[in-house]
């Protein structure tokens, strides 16, 4: 991973309380079922989880696949695995390195989300160079990623205003926006946003300014206090043009919800 990974203790505690579209969505969950299930009619049951993923987890234990998790902390897939799942099963642990791992054995699925988020671009080519030489012939690895839709600066009084005006009665504050909130300000060179101190002080200026109402405000800065280090989104047609060096895109598909055009679910398959 990245040197300073977008991971810590305390997020991985209070990943429970945190909502889509921190977590897939659950038309999104509908989505990789479907591929599950695709598979499975095939007789192809390996599937490695890239992170601790409990939606995924639990789907895959559901439809009875052999679940493999590869994270670079044990520590983070325990306290993980005392989260909800609705169904659980036996899994093979590995405490590995996604640029670096080498785990013996291919899979016909693997899953990703947010994985790209939490690298530094300058890893990507390693990052799908090493997913790439764990997939069986004919496996796919399928990843949720949030992405970019436009180099135009986000204006969080615009975002704040359009989600009070179309959004307020059916999603929070964090399920319309957040996509916005963490792409605020990235570094126009790495794609990062590594000073999220910019970011709280610009709601703390929509918060003051009336916009946002409390109870949104005092959500988003608990979300924000969970973040470290890597928090990455690349316009969608640059993270596709690093993505279609090791892999073809076979299908894109985007779920229901509100921020679903910013989250593309890809499925890939190794060129």
């Amino acid at each position: 991973m990245a040197k300073k990974v977008n991971w810590y203790i305390k997020k991985a505690k209070n990943w429970k309380n945190l909502p889509a579209p921190a977590r897939p969505w659950s038309s999104e969950v509908a989505w990789f079922e479907k591929c599950i299930i695709d598979k499975k009619n095939k007789g192809e049951k390996d599937v490695l989880i890239l992170g601790s993923t409990v939606e995924f987890r639990s789907l895959c234990h559901k439809h009875k696949l052999r679940v493999h998790v590869v994270d670079f902390s044990r520590q983070f897939y325990n306290i993980l695995s005392k989260q909800p799942m609705a169904y659980k099963g036996k899994e093979v642990f590995y405490e590995q390195n996604w640029l670096t791992m080498n785990l013996g054995k291919k899979f016909d699925l693997i899953f990703g989300d947010w994985v790209f988020g939490v690298l530094n671009p300058k890893d990507y080519d390693s990052f799908l160079k090493s997913v790439g030489k764990h997939l069986k012939p004919g496996g796919n690895f399928i990843v949720r990623q949030p992405v970019s839709l436009t180099k135009k600066p986000v204006d969080l009084k615009e975002v704040v205003r359009v989600h009070y005006k179309k959004y307020m009665d059916k999603y929070s504050f964090y399920e319309s926006s957040a996509h916005h909130v963490y792409h605020y300000r990235p570094n126009p060179i790495t794609h990062i946003n590594d000073n999220l101190d910019i970011t709280r002080e610009a709601l703390k200026k929509v918060y003051h300014f009336g916009l946002l109402k409390q109870k949104d405000y005092d959500f988003f800065i608990k979300a924000l206090s969970f973040e470290s280090g890597t928090l990455s989104v690349l316009l969608k047609k640059e993270l596709e043009y690093k993505i279609k060096k090791y892999f073809r895109i076979i299908a894109e598909y985007h779920g229901k919800e509100v921020s679903s055009s910013w989250f593309p679910i890809y499925v890939l398959k190794k060129r």
